[in-house]
C-alpha cells in the first residue's frame, strides 16, 4: 500500500507541474479506487457546470479591406456566467486492487451572455468533440471508511458565433481542466455510499474572437485573443453512489463549488 501511495503521489506531482494550470468541471465520482485487479468498468458521465473565466494577456490586431492596419493590446475581463454541457462515454480499468484508470469521450456544448462587448451577443455553440483522462486510488480502508485521491483532466474545443445585429463575429474557445481531488468514501450499505472532499480546479486556454463588419463601403476586420483562466482553484463536493437496478450498474449524483464556479455531476456505471 505504502508503494502504490508513493507512485501515485509521484504521478500526481509530475503531472501538475508538467502541465499548464488547466481543464469546465467534470464529474469525480468517489475519490478512491473501486475496481479489483483486472476489473472494467463502463459507463455515461454528464456534467452542467457554470463558472466565470479570466480573460487576460489581450491583443488586438485590425485590418482595412484585407490588409494590416493597427495593433495592441486588448483590455482583460471576465466572462460570466460561463455555461458548459458535457457527456461523456467513460472507460475505467483497474490496474491494481482499488487503484483504476479511466479515459472519457464526448462532446461539449457552451453558452455565455454579452460579457464582451456587452452589445446584446450571445455564444451559443454547436457540440463539439471533448477527451479527458484520470486516476483513482484507495490509500486507506477501514470497514466501511475508504480515504484516496483524484486525478483528472479534459480538453475541449469550442466554435461558434455570437449572435449580433449588424456584424459577423465568430469565436473559438480552447479549455483545459483539471481536478485534483482528497476526501473519503463512506459504505451506508451493500453498494451504497456517500462521498466528497477539497479539491484543486484549475482551468486555462485560449479565447479568439473574429470580428468584422462593412462601414462605408470598407470592409473592416479585427481579431482578438485572451488568455484563459479561473478566478478560483480551491471547492468542496459532496456525491452519493447507490446501486441502480442491478447489483452492478451503479448511479452517482454529485455537486461541486468554487468561489466561481458551480456544477452538477451524474455518472451511470456498469462494472464487469
Amino acid at each position: 500500500m505504502e508503494k502504490r501511495l508513493l507512485l501515485l503521489v509521484v504521478v500526481l506531482v509530475v503531472v501538475g507541474l508538467g502541465s499548464s494550470p488547466a481543464f469546465a468541471l467534470d464529474p469525480m465520482g468517489p475519490p478512491t479506487g473501486n475496481l479489483r485487479q483486472g476489473q472494467s468498468q463502463a459507463g455515461i458521465d454528464y456534467s452542467y457546470s457554470t463558472m466565470d473565466l479570466k480573460l487576460t494577456n489581450g491583443k488586438w490586431t485590425e485590418y482595412k479591406n484585407g490588409r494590416f492596419y493597427d495593433s495592441g493590446e486588448a483590455f482583460s475581463l471576465t466572462l460570466k456566467n460561463f455555461k458548459m454541457n458535457k457527456v461523456y462515454a467513460n472507460f475505467g480499468y483497474g490496474i491494481f486492487d482499488n487503484w483504476d484508470l479511466f479515459l472519457r469521450l464526448g462532446g461539449a456544448d457552451a453558452k455565455f451572455g454579452d460579457s464582451i462587448w456587452e452589445e446584446g451577443e450571445k455564444f451559443d455553440g454547436p457540440a463539439s468533440f471533448t477527451i479527458g483522462f484520470g486516476t483513482k486510488a484507495t490509500f486507506y480502508q477501514e470497514g466501511p471508511l475508504k480515504l484516496g485521491g483524484l486525478f483528472q483532466a479534459s480538453w475541449a474545443d469550442l466554435d461558434g458565433h455570437l449572435k449580433a445585429k449588424d456584424w459577423a463575429d465568430s469565436v473559438d474557445i480552447e479549455l483545459t481542466e483539471m481536478q485534483i481531488a482528497i476526501g473519503p468514501s463512506y459504505e451506508l450499505a451493500d453498494g451504497v455510499s456517500i462521498y466528497g472532499g477539497p479539491f484543486f480546479h484549475f482551468v486555462n486556454g485560449d479565447l479568439d474572437d473574429n470580428f468584422s463588419e462593412t462601414w462605408n463601403g470598407d470592409v473592416l476586420s479585427s481579431k482578438y485573443s485572451w488568455d484563459i483562466g479561473e478566478a478560483s482553484t480551491f471547492g468542496y463536493y459532496i456525491g452519493f453512489q447507490g446501486v441502480n437496478l442491478t447489483e452492478n450498474i451503479f448511479l452517482n449524483i454529485e455537486y461541486q463549488r468554487t468561489a466561481s464556479a458551480d456544477a452538477l455531476g451524474l455518472k451511470l456505471i456498469w462494472r464487469f
